[in-house]
């Protein structure tokens, strides 16, 4: 009769022991899923203060308060291009392409009066933050696509993967109107925040002016030297102000210009883009030849990736461009690319997208 009854204890001692191990299972459980979903909300909330005011860091994220700045965002740029495949490298690659941006009224209480007199200058000086930049350590050295697969320090770049993210791209300036400038030669994502702009002033920004007597010497270094005259023109004033003498000679400190070899000579040669008659037959139906333009402009340099031109070569590839969809394929072999399909973006929605498995995606 004891063995029973200490049978029937110990039974249930350990029934309840099972009990309360699976009661704090499940609690871990509970608090491993609020620990994800506040992970979450924290990133949703870096997101949100990041669209407001962004951070440029000076170093790693252990650095002091001391090596960081804060930097407003002005506004926001509207582009064609919607994701990060296939936007042009930089803004002299495809000059027709055309965007917006339009100055944020959390700035300035009236951003039209900030931005006039902008309109009396063809071009600017955009400052963006690369916001789709998804690298989490940057690199010393990288491989610029115009090194075919070479690297080089990275401070010697025009790279988006910096220690600070952030791009500069000389525009032209098409009109400004209301708290919004239109302008071209487009290098930018649909969406990328612009953290100041500065009108393009020749007498200051360009080192010297070319002639077209003008030689080129080659270094044994590997680089051009361009041989220049100094400028004439005054400086900024101290006090920000501009002035209309622009007899005064510049210092001619800087009467020289020089490049890497490899900006001047690519290691890449550029492609020959070709167009299906189906392609042909939709461009012809179209309103304009922008569209064709900023294709070819796009292709004949080459989107992909130093890793993925040489792992995947002869692919398919495709990529949205404002409201079209592109369809081409690569013959490394002829270094040549055919687009064969251009349709709306629309109309593919309904189109079983049988090519999905052999594009990659490039970003």
């Amino acid at each position: 009769m004891s063995r029973h009854w200490m049978a029937s204890v110990f039974s249930s001692e350990t029934i309840d022991d099972v009990t309360d191990i699976a009661e704090s299972l499940k609690q871990l459980s509970v608090a491993r899923a609020q620990i994800n979903l506040l992970r979450k909300q924290n990133e949703s909330l870096k997101k949100q203060l990041n669209e407001k005011d962004l951070i440029v860091s000076n170093g790693p994220s252990t650095a002091s308060s001391s090596e960081k700045i804060e930097l407003s965002i002005i506004g926001t740029i509207k582009t064609k291009f919607k994701e990060r495949r296939c936007v042009p490298r930089q803004p002299g690659l495809c000059p027709l392409a055309q965007a917006c941006l339009t100055i944020s009224n959390s700035i300035f209480t009236n951003p039209n009066h900030a931005l006039e007199g902008l309109s009396d200058f063809s071009h600017m000086w955009i400052l963006f933050h690369f916001h789709k930049n998804e690298t989490t350590h940057v690199h010393a050295k990288v491989s610029p696509p115009r090194l075919n697969g070479l690297r080089t320090g990275v401070l010697g770049t025009r790279s988006p993967h910096r220690p600070s993210p952030i791009g500069l791209s000389l525009v032209q300036i098409d009109k400004v109107e209301g708290n919004s400038v239109y302008f071209s030669g487009v290098d930018m994502i649909d969406g990328t925040p612009v953290l100041d702009i500065k009108p393009y002033i020749p007498h200051y920004d360009a080192p010297a002016t070319l002639r077209s007597d003008q030689h080129v010497s080659l270094f044994d270094n590997g680089s051009h030297q361009i041989l220049l005259d100094p400028l004439t023109s005054d400086r900024e004033a101290p006090d920000g102000e501009e002035t209309d003498a622009y007899d005064m000679p510049l210092s001619p400190l800087h009467t020289r210009v020089r490049v890497p070899l490899w900006i001047t000579e690519p290691l890449m040669q550029q492609l020959t883009v070709e167009f299906s008659s189906r392609a042909r037959e939709f461009l012809n139906s179209l309103d304009t030849n922008d569209i064709e333009a900023t294709i070819v402009s796009i292709l004949k340099e080459d989107p992909r990736s130093v890793y993925v031109r040489e792992r995947y070569s002869n692919q398919f590839y495709t990529f949205l461009i404002g409201g079209y969809h592109v369809s081409c394929k690569f013959d490394d072999t002829k270094h040549t690319i055919s687009v064969y399909r251009i349709s709306h973006v629309d109309s593919m929605e309904n189109v079983a997208d049988q090519e999905g498995a052999q594009c990659l995606s490039i970003g």
